[in-house]
């Protein structure tokens, strides 16, 4: 009887992603709105009662240009609404210290012969953008780092009012300050132009997205990059794009575009170390995936001159032997498969070799005369190094239930049912529950 069930997608993924480059802008930076001076006056005549609302744009130099007149119920008061704007004097928005253009808006209120009343309604707008009351209350969570209620009122505000660029924006900045940046990413990719003041930011989003995007989404993470560099043509959005064409298999490209990153770090003094041996271990990825030992041999002695004690070069070309033996093992290679795995464990990295020592219990499992013994002593390694991983556990399991059924040593049996009940417990801990439910069913069909 064969007591197995072949493994395949349940185990641990093959591939590492190493953290994105911090982001390059925030929205940590206080956004002050323009501000009146002093108001100004008019020789038009004011002909009765009734509001008008007025749009002046305050540039970064503190001049001013009425814009329009954006709502009125009184048509005979806007020439004197209009001169009013125009005399008075502004202080020109600033985020952070740095002046920056902005809309003003003045809701004036006539009556009668009179100007009773005029308050500013520019909501804290800039850019171009905004001027809603519903923007205003957004901006004003976002400026209080309230992230998670700026989302809230971005997403009801998006439900009256979908077409709202600027809003949907906003969303952007919430979900980007909450590390949500494939939420940021989406909500900047629905807008039809991203406005200045969020550029950087748009940017980093769509760079973060693309890093964490490469594994399970190449042809997003492409994209995603591919804006990022539009935007903002930095370091951190070509080190993602470099990841990304290391996703789609572009190697060739990913080498030129990360080399082009290393030059560029390499002279700054505010990289850290571990930015600039995070850069180095995807140009040495690219380096191998590419067939170019030179390069590769180059990067990793980069890196070891960087930091002696450091396991990128062990982590890089570990994984690059994982995606070996992951493929040799999906086109039933079994022996390509081993000697890689092999290969991948030999590169002395503790997570590497946890991924492959599982990877290659279950290439033996799947064979046509799977070796128990042999699938087991994968598994040893792996839980010596990882007793509490769930696959670990498992392989032990399915190992030593292999070993039981093919005799009437009922302590295998004890021993392969506590490995596998380990494992159920581990992975429903780790919350996936469909891991747990398929060691669930094998436990049902050897142990009923």
């Amino acid at each position: 009887m064969k007591a197995t069930a072949r493994l395949g997608a349940a185990v641990a993924a093959f591939g590492f992603v190493f953290a994105a480059l911090p982001a390059a802008a925030q929205y940590a930076n206080e956004f002050v709105p323009a501000k009146m001076i002093k108001q100004g006056t008019t020789s038009q005549p004011i002909v009765g009662s009734g509001q008008v609302k007025v749009q002046v744009q305050v540039n970064a130099d503190g001049s001013h240009k009425v814009i329009k007149v954006d709502s009125s119920t009184n048509s005979g008061d806007n020439p004197a609404a209009l001169e009013i704007a125009q005399t008075s004097s502004y202080r020109p928005a600033h985020r952070g210290t740095t002046p920056v253009p902005s809309f003003y808006t003045f809701v004036f209120k006539f009556s009668g012969k009179s100007l009773v009343a005029q308050e500013d309604d520019s909501g804290g707008s800039s850019g171009g953008g905004g001027g809603s009351a519903a923007s205003a209350q957004i901006e004003a969570a976002i400026r209080g780092a309230h992230y998670a209620q700026a989302k809230s009122e971005a997403q009801s505000a998006l439900i009256s009012n979908p077409g709202d660029d600027y809003v949907r924006q906003l969303l952007g900045v919430a979900d980007f300050n909450l590390n949500d940046f494939a939420g940021a990413a989406e909500a900047f990719d629905k807008t039809s132009h991203v406005t200045k003041q969020f550029t950087q930011l748009a940017a980093a989003a769509f760079a973060d997205a693309a890093v964490q995007a490469s594994t399970s989404n190449p042809a997003q993470s492409l994209e995603y990059a591919q804006k990022a560099v539009s935007l903002d043509p930095s370091t951190n959005s070509r080190f993602a794009l470099g990841v990304a064409q290391i996703a789609n298999k572009n190697y060739p490209d990913a080498v030129a575009t990360l080399k082009g990153v290393q030059s560029a770090v390499s002279s700054d003094p505010k990289t850290t170390k571990t930015m600039k041996i995070a850069i180095d271990s995807r140009l040495l990825d690219a380096y191998i995936a590419a067939g170019d030992d030179q390069g590769a041999q180059a990067t990793a002695a980069e890196i070891k001159t960087l930091d002696p004690s450091s396991t990128a070069v062990a982590r890089v070309m570990g994984n690059h032997y994982l995606k070996l033996g992951s493929e040799a093992q999906q086109s039933k290679s079994y022996s390509d498969a081993l000697k890689n795995y092999d290969l991948a464990i030999a590169q002395g990295d503790p997570q590497v070799s946890v991924t492959a020592s599982v990877g290659a219990a279950f290439t033996v499992n799947a064979m046509d005369k799977p070796d128990y013994a042999k699938m087991k002593a994968y598994a040893d390694k792996a839980l010596a190094l990882a007793p509490n991983d769930p696959a670990a556990n498992f392989a032990e399991g399915v190992a030593l239930t292999g070993q039981w059924a093919g005799g009437t040593d009922a302590k295998l049996k004890a021993q392969a049912q506590d490995a596998l009940t380990k494992a159920d417990t581990l992975a429903k801990a780790a919350g996936n529950e469909s891991f747990a439910l398929q060691i669930e069913t094998f436990m049902k069909q050897y142990f009923k």
